[in-house]
């Protein structure tokens, strides 16, 4: 049996370090980050990546955008003190202006970054089996309702054993559609033994 994390949404590693604490996360686990944006890649392989490989953690990370299909997909790159690097980054064909939870506007960058897309669905069946213990930690500002619908079509969701999410209804218009979409997962999930964490 392998333990395995995918962390999906990776941005600075935030979310990677408090989950190797809560789970104590070392070198006998397969460790797989994703993060889409390039700019906020770069800074996290300049700046963080190194301090965690050197705790000897067996992390293999990926500028890619976790998906529900392959290909090439356009990131659009959000701005806040650090540069084109913000967490409201995205891939959403109508990406979001404001942000009603915490009340800020988006600016994106006028370049134009594409990078490549996995099946996430794909993904799990090629890196695990049903005996080994899998986390999946998702934080992709709106794709997930994409990717958690391909999950429940293909049946890959079998293969997770712990499930975190933020979710991110608020980004799209009906809101109502989207929170109604979310507690159909999270029930879903549940019936099938499986809980969907809420993460923020």
């Amino acid at each position: 049996m392998k333990k395995i994390f995918v962390d999906c949404g990776t941005h600075l590693f935030q979310g990677f370090c408090d989950f190797s604490q809560r789970y104590n996360i070392d070198d006998a686990w397969e460790c797989h980050s994703f993060e889409a944006n390039p700019n906020t890649f770069r800074m996290s392989e300049e700046k963080y990546l190194s301090l965690l490989m050197n705790q000897k953690l067996n992390i293999s990370h990926y500028n890619k955008a976790i998906s529900n299909k392959e290909g090439k997909i356009k990131v659009n790159c959000s701005k806040d003190s650090l540069g084109y690097v913000s967490q409201g980054s995205n891939t959403l064909t109508n990406p979001p202006k404001y942000d009603k939870q915490w009340k800020n506007s988006f600016e994106y960058s006028n370049q134009e970054f594409y990078v490549d897309a996995i099946d996430f669905s794909k993904f799990l069946k090629e890196i695990s089996t049903p005996s080994d213990f899998v986390l999946v930690k998702m934080d992709i500002e709106g794709s997930e309702f994409d990717v958690i619908e391909s999950l429940i079509e293909t049946e890959a969701y079998k293969l997770i054993d712990e499930f975190y999410c933020e979710f991110h209804e608020r980004f799209f218009e009906p809101q109502k559609d989207y929170e109604e979409k979310k507690e159909y997962f999270k029930k879903f999930f549940l019936e099938n033994n499986i809980q969907i964490k809420e993460w923020f």
